[in-house]
Parts: structure tokens; C-alpha cells; sequence
């Protein structure tokens, strides 16, 4: 039986901003209605999230930055969280003006750039985050940020992705999330890590955890949950890494596994 399900948001759960596809949220409350603990697991930050987060009602526990950061909602409190070292941020800025690729920085709920470009201005406009342009940013120390992210050309970023995860070994997790887009986090952050503490921090067993997911930063959440599910859209390397395989994010396949795979699991005990 599974007591926890994790859900990645972009391309997973739903294809928008900010909405839940109603058949995917129908059977979200099935699952709460049955006891089942349902969170999400994003690279989103904690504000970017909340139009999501809201329309699933969660109460407790929400996994933010791919990992870096988790919430309790119930409080807004922050109670895990992990940073990349100023300098190795620094690095990671001058990186990507060296690789003509858009960088940003977290800090709290907004982000921090060096100067306007159509990626920045996409991003920030696709989550309504607060942002600031900084032509300085990579002279100096930024603390307290907890993933650095770089855009670029979708095919140029699946290009970088081995190349940098193979440079920063040990000192960055490098990841892809949606579309050119290459995530940068603690080494030991990452969704894997944040649901197994997630699942701790419930009481619940790793055997009753069930995760679902579409990109490689989901890849270390579907290999530790009891139940990694990989929805028909995902990259090769989660579809190959997952237990199972359920309709595509557009066919609404969180509400498939929901329904065809957790609760008949729970109703058989």
C-alpha cells in the first residue's frame, strides 16, 4: 500500500503555470480521501509553486528547487534546505557568460540576472516571479542560493548537461528539468534525497512511497521511491530507470496511476 505520493509539476502533473487538469486533480482527492499524503516535488521555487500547491490543498511538506528546499505549508516555515557555496556560484555565473547561455540565481522567492534577454524575461513572466537585473552579478558573493540555472537551445543544453554533470562532480548535482533548461544544485540535493527525508519526517516506510516523474531531475526521486512511475512523455533515462510507465503528462497520467495503480494497490492492502 502507499501512504505517500510525490508528483513533479511541469510536464508530469500538468502542462501549465498554474493549472491542475481536473482529471488529474478528481483523483488527487480520491487519494487524499483514501489517506494517502499527496506533494509535490519541483524545481520550482516555493512561490512559483503555490498556484499549484493551492489547488491540491497540501498541508505539510513540500519539496522545492529540485530538492534544495522544502516547506511545510502549514506554516510557510522553511524546514530543510541546502546552498551552493558563493564561490562556486560565482563560477557557475562567469560559466555561463563564457557559454552564452541565460544564468540566474535564486534569492528567496525572485531571481537575480545579469542583463535582459528573452530566456529571463520568459522565465519570470511563465511563473510571475519578482526578478532583478544585476550587471555586476559575477563580481560578487551571493549567499544563500540554493540552485543556479542556466537556459539554452533545448538541443545545446542536452549537449552540456553530461559534459558539466562530469566537470562538477562532487561539487554540483547538474540536472535537466524542462525543455533547455540545466539545473544546478548541492551535490546531495535533489529530489531523491528530499523525498526520502519527506517520507522520514511522515514516519512513512520507503515501501509505501510512490513518486512520478518526466526528467532527469526527477530521476533520483523515481530510483529511490517504492513505486517510481515515469509518465509516457518522460526522457529515456527516467522511462528506463521508472517500475512503471503511465500515459503521457497530456493524457493526464498522474490521474492513471491514481487510480490504476495506488488505490487498487491500497483497497488490496
Amino acid at each position: 500500500m502507499y501512504q505517500l505520493l510525490v508528483l513533479d509539476i511541469d510536464d508530469t502533473l500538468t502542462l501549465s503555470p498554474y493549472d491542475v487538469p481536473a482529471e488529474n486533480l478528481a483523483a488527487i482527492r480520491r487519494a487524499q480521501a483514501a489517506g494517502i499524503y499527496v506533494t509535490i516535488a519541483t524545481g520550482r521555487g516555493y512561490l512559483g509553486s503555490a498556484a499549484i500547491r493551492k489547488a491540491i490543498g497540501m498541508q505539510g511538506p513540500v519539496i522545492n528547487y529540485g530538492g534544495a528546499v522544502i516547506h511545510d505549508t502549514r506554516t510557510d516555515a522553511t524546514i530543510f534546505q541546502t546552498a551552493l557555496p558563493p564561490a562556486l556560484v560565482r563560477e557557475l555565473l562567469l560559466l555561463g557568460r563564457e557559454l552564452g547561455v541565460h544564468a540566474h540565481i535564486y534569492q528567496g522567492d525572485g531571481i537575480v540576472y545579469e542583463k535582459e534577454n528573452p530566456a529571463a524575461d520568459a522565465y519570470h513572466r511563465f511563473l510571475n516571479l519578482p526578478y532583478a537585473i544585476d550587471p555586476e552579478i559575477c563580481e560578487k558573493q551571493w549567499g544563500n542560493v540554493p540552485k543556479v540555472l542556466f537556459i539554452a537551445e533545448p538541443a545545446y543544453a542536452e549537449e552540456l548537461i553530461p559534459v558539466l554533470a562530469k566537470r562538477y562532480a562532487g561539487r554540483a548535482k547538474v540536472s535537466g528539468s524542462k525543455s533547455g533548461f540545466i539545473e544546478f544544485n548541492d551535490p546531495d540535493a535533489h529530489k531523491g534525497s528530499a523525498t526520502a527525508w519527506v517520507a522520514s519526517y511522515l514516519g512513512i516506510p520507503q515501501n509505501e512511497v510512490a513518486a512520478v516523474g518526466d526528467n532527469l531531475l526527477d530521476l533520483e526521486m523515481i530510483e529511490w521511491a517504492g513505486l517510481g512511475a515515469a509518465v509516457a512523455n518522460a526522457h529515456d533515462a527516467v522511462l528506463a530507470a521508472a517500475d512503471c510507465v503511465v500515459p503521457a503528462c497530456a493524457e493526464n497520467g498522474v490521474a492513471w496511476l491514481i487510480d490504476h495503480v495506488i488505490l487498487p494497490a491500497n483497497r488490496q492492502g
